[in-house]
C-alpha cells in the first residue's frame, strides 16, 4: 500500500509519465489534451481523499486517466452534434435579461472569488488564473513560469483548496 504524499506524488508521475501520455495521446488524439488530462490525472490522485492509501497507484492512475479522457471524448462528440439551429429556437424562449436579483448574487460570488484569489501567493494565483480563466495548457503554464508540473500540481491544488474554502464559508 502506498501513503499519498508530496514525495509519492512526484514519484508516480515521474514514474509513470511516458506511459500515461502515451496512453492518452492515443485515447484523445491530441498530445496537449493528453497533457492536461495527464495533469488532472495527478489532481485528482492528490485530491482523493476516501482512504488513506491505494492499493495498486498504477492501476488507479490509468483508471482515473481513462475516465477522464472518456469524459473529455463525450464532451467532444456532444458539442460536434450541437447544431445552431437548435440555438435560435431557444433563444425565443430564453429571457437576455438577468434578473437583477441574479446579478447582485453572480457580482457578490464574483467579489468573493476575487478576494480569494488576492489571498493566494503570487505564483499560486498564476497558475490558478492561466489554468482555469485563461484555459492555458499545462504546458504553457510550465514554460512560462518556469515551474515544473509537479509545482503547478501544488499549486492549482491549492488555489481550488482555499478559493473552495472561501466560497463554502462566507455563504
Amino acid at each position: 500500500m502506498v501513503e499519498f504524499t508530496a514525495n509519492t506524488l512526484a514519484g508516480l508521475m515521474q514514474q509513470h509519465r511516458s506511459e500515461l501520455l502515451r496512453f492518452l495521446t492515443r485515447r484523445v488524439s491530441c498530445p496537449d489534451t493528453a497533457q492536461d488530462i495527464f495533469q488532472e490525472t495527478f489532481i485528482r490522485y492528490n485530491g482523493y481523499r476516501k482512504k488513506d492509501t491505494v492499493e495498486n497507484p498504477h492501476a488507479f492512475l490509468f483508471r482515473i486517466a481513462a475516465n477522464l479522457a472518456t469524459d473529455y471524448l463525450r464532451s467532444r462528440i456532444h458539442h460536434a452534434f450541437q447544431q445552431p439551429e437548435h440555438d435560435n429556437i431557444l433563444a425565443d424562449f430564453e429571457d437576455p435579461v438577468a434578473s437583477v436579483e441574479t446579478i447582485a448574487i453572480s457580482q457578490q460570488e464574483l467579489e468573493r472569488l476575487m478576494q480569494a484569489l488576492l489571498e493566494l501567493p503570487p505564483k499560486c494565483r498564476d497558475v490558478f488564473v492561466m489554468l482555469r480563466l485563461k484555459n492555458y495548457s499545462y504546458a504553457q503554464v510550465e514554460q512560462e513560469l518556469g515551474i515544473s508540473s509537479t509545482m503547478i500540481l501544488k499549486y492549482l491544488n491549492r488555489a481550488l483548496s482555499h478559493c473552495r474554502l472561501r466560497m463554502e464559508t462566507e455563504n
